[in-house]
């Protein structure tokens, strides 16, 4: 190894970088002075015109993107219990830990309070961006831009106020595919810099990558172990099992021939990430694919498989393409999805909810279509699932339509059940004649068809009035939150003690001024928005969720009094050892004094704690 390779860690080799970093700022000179993989990141950083003095990095996600980010970034739950294993590792002064997705945008930040306040003076805080095209050579940039493990000191960093520290940063990746999934990074002041610091990253990293590779293993075995489910069901159909992002994993014997396991088939990896992004429960539903390789089209029905509340992967029911008769299949199970929803969770006593709500009783007493008018998050969804959970049809499927695409064939397999449309607006003119004529010929399936549009709105985009008035036969008006706000106490608390208990965490109090707060509030996203705002605030939740914690259109809309702050009741009793383990988590400094008291390892404790949804620390901060 050459002197030039080596990094340069104490002050003569920090002077001599900086007169060789000063020759490349100001004449744009590019001397051999300094280290391969710093020289060629200063090339870049020139070529992407990067200033110099450039004061901080650009923020480019606000809290609520932030939030958005990280709750979607499916691996950085296992990065962040990883971490937490290996904290004694990284607990020196002067030094934090930080975690980006691929993109270079920091997701999480923890570590010495004053390295910490230091570091967020140049925004190396979550939510800024950190690319090597944007701020110059810089750890979790620079190991993006080449790949590679890279431990940038001082005077190496392309842009002088960086250069008081040190970043040693490993790329993340998935090890079946070698995907870049993000980076993690050790930085701190340049002073502290220590040769040891890029081999702890680079351990660390690969523990991630291991537990990413280990879940990935089961939750292929969970779609796996559908297909052959689904396979029984239907004998005379393809199946075919994809991942999340549209690998096909396994098919059945029917399948056709030129989809097989682990081929790059380009419109299921368009298809199938597309559907993983707007399913929300495990309703099937309908969706065409542009063909086989005979040019015909085929249709299909998408099985979602969820792991807790994530999609990670689905199985592809397949129509049959031969003429003839067709086999009979074996008959399905009463149903296809279970419907989460019953009319007790439609709360509120408003004298809007209670006519929403005795309009809807009324139409599950029929077999007649259903027409639901309501903004958007209004809760067109719930009161379709209450419907046929009240109705004659409960114990028969109920089927969420691919308005793009509806058919005869997806009508058909709502047979003797309930088919349900989002959003009738969003029909085309073929699927409006469609379904007008199942309707017209008596189809034995129940049409529940919502809309956010007014109905002149609607007659006059150019959907059809003979289905309008078709459909426009049982009639349930949806009501907005700031129509009913005397329901948001009780929404909210609902909603509260429902997140509670989905992720374990019944000690938590909310402050009833809260609930005065979200009185306050116009609610443009409806429902929708009111169960993410609760969501997030349980998430990032310490004991007591307060006015303070709200985010920041919520608390502006507030003007009340401070209230006695009151727990909140499970709805069902916790095993007591579960509720010691809460207990003893909540007032423990920190994960290795709580796995001492409960005399558990750490990494007992924190599979434990997966099954509450809980993580080791919070990564953000609030609004």
């Amino acid at each position: 190894m050459t002197s030039l390779d080596l990094i340069p860690f104490g002050a003569a080799a920090q002077r001599a970088v900086e007169r060789q970093w000063l020759a490349a700022v100001r004449d744009h000179a590019l001397p051999g002075g300094v280290r391969t993989a710093v020289r060629s990141s200063w090339e870049r950083s020139l070529g992407a015109a990067v200033p110099p003095d450039l004061r901080e990095a650009p923020v480019v996600m606000d809290a609520s993107a932030l939030v958005d980010a990280v709750e979607t970034t499916d691996w950085l739950d296992l990065a962040r219990a990883r971490m937490a294993e290996h904290e004694q590792s990284f607990a020196g002064a002067g030094h934090i830990l930080t975690l980006f997705d691929h993109e270079a945008r920091m997701l999480s930040a923890e570590g010495d309070p004053a390295a910490l306040e230091g570091l967020a003076d140049i925004n190396f805080r979550p939510g800024a961006l950190w690319s090597e095209h944007v701020v110059g050579t810089n750890g979790p940039g620079t190991a993006l831009a080449t790949g590679s493990a890279v431990h940038i000191v001082g005077a190496e960093h392309f842009c002088a106020r960086w250069q008081r520290w040190h970043c040693a940063a490993v790329p993340i990746r998935e090890l079946s595919t070698g995907r870049s999934l993000g980076v993690l990074d050790v930085s701190g002041f340049r002073d502290q810099a220590h040769p040891h610091t890029l081999n702890l990253a680079l351990a660390l990293a690969l523990a991630i990558e291991q537990s990413v590779a280990a879940r990935e293993i089961e939750r292929r075995y969970l779609v796996v172990t559908r297909l052959t489910h689904l396979s029984q069901r239907y004998p005379a159909d393809g199946v075919v099992a994809v991942d999340r992002r549209g690998r096909i994993l396994l098919t059945s014997p029917a399948a056709p021939a030129e989809l097989r396991p682990e081929r790059e088939d380009p419109e299921l990896r368009a298809l199938v990430p597309e559907l993983v992004s707007r399913t929300r429960d495990t309703l099937p539903q309908e969706v065409a694919l542009a063909g086989d390789e005979d040019g015909g089209a085929r249709r299909g029905v998408w099985h979602p498989v969820l792991e807790g509340r994530t999609v990670v992967g689905g199985c592809l029911v397949l129509e049959r393409r031969e003429t003839g008769p067709r086999p009979r299949a074996r008959k399905a199970p009463a149903r296809l999805g279970s419907p989460r929803h019953t009319f007790a969770d439609i709360v509120g006593e408003s004298p809007a909810c209670r006519s929403a709500r005795q309009a809807a009783l009324a139409a599950a007493a029929t077999d007649l279509p259903v027409l639901l008018l309501g903004e958007p998050g209004t809760g067109a969804e719930l009161f379709a699932q209450a419907i046929h959970q009240a109705g004659s049809r409960r114990d028969r499927p109920i089927l969420a339509a691919d308005c793009a695409a509806l058919s005869r064939r997806q009508i058909e397999a709502a047979r003797e059940g309930t088919l349900f449309i989002a959003e009738l607006g969003d029909l085309p003119p073929a699927a409006q004649v469609t379904l007008l004529r199942a309707l017209e010929e008596g189809k034995d399936v129940r049409i529940i068809g919502a809309t956010g549009r007014d109905p002149a709105a609607l007659l006059a985009s150019g959907f059809a009035p003979a289905l309008y008035r078709a459909m426009n036969v049982m009639r349930v008006q949806l009501h907005p939150l700031r129509a009913r706000r005397e329901d948001l106490p009780a929404l909210a608390g609902r909603l509260f003690e429902t997140v509670a208990r989905d992720l374990g965490r019944p000690e938590v109090v909310v402050d009833p001024e809260v609930l005065t707060a979200f009185q306050a509030y116009a609610w443009p996203g409806n429902l929708r928005e009111l169960r993410n705002v609760v969501r997030r605030l349980m998430v990032f939740a310490g004991r007591t969720i307060g006015v303070a914690d709200l985010p920041r259109a919520i608390r502006a809309a507030h003007h009340g009094n401070a209230m006695v702050p009151v727990p909140l009741a499970p709805t069902s009793p916790i095993d007591l050892e579960d509720a010691r383990l809460m207990e003893v988590i909540n007032r423990s400094r920190t994960m290795a004094d709580a796995a001492a008291e409960l005399g558990i390892t750490r990494s007992t404790l924190y599979r434990r704690m997966e099954r509450f949804g809980l993580r080791p620390k919070r990564v953000v901060d609030r609004e």
